[in-house]
């Protein structure tokens, strides 16, 4: 009588559990570096991103595309929206700084859309519409 109830039962729990991770619970962070500074800038980046407080939660897209005076331009989204633009350096020396205050930005721009997407609510606007 028991091995016929766990048939029901795994599948069950198995749902319910499927059910309560929401889809909004991870993030990932993409890269799109094309020069060895982007990648090392990149990794910089995510190691301190990854070390600051729920960023498992967010989603965001590093874009690196090449400047003709020097350095590359890197761009950081979310979503639709542009969290932070800054120019590489043509040295590495200053890429760590860089990368820090760069989490910095974009966590505070992160927190600041999470403020407006609670405060702000318009049912003739959607979130992204603001």
């Amino acid at each position: 009588m028991l091995r016929p109830m766990m048939w029901f039962v795994l599948p069950l729990l198995a749902c319910i559990a499927a059910s309560s991770a929401k889809a909004g619970d991870w993030g990932i962070v993409t890269s799109e570096a094309l020069t060895a500074a982007g990648h090392e800038f990149c990794a910089l980046f995510l190691a301190a991103w990854r070390d600051k407080p729920g960023s498992e939660h967010y989603t965001l897209a590093i874009r690196e595309r090449p400047f003709g005076r020097g350095g590359n331009l890197i761009w950081i989204d979310a979503g639709q929206r542009r969290l932070l633009q800054l120019q590489l350096p043509p040295g590495r020396g200053a890429l760590k700084a860089l990368a820090d205050s760069a989490v910095d930005s974009a966590w505070d721009s992160m927190r600041e859309r999470d403020r407006e997407r609670w405060l702000l609510v318009d049912a003739d606007l959607a979130a992204d519409e603001l």
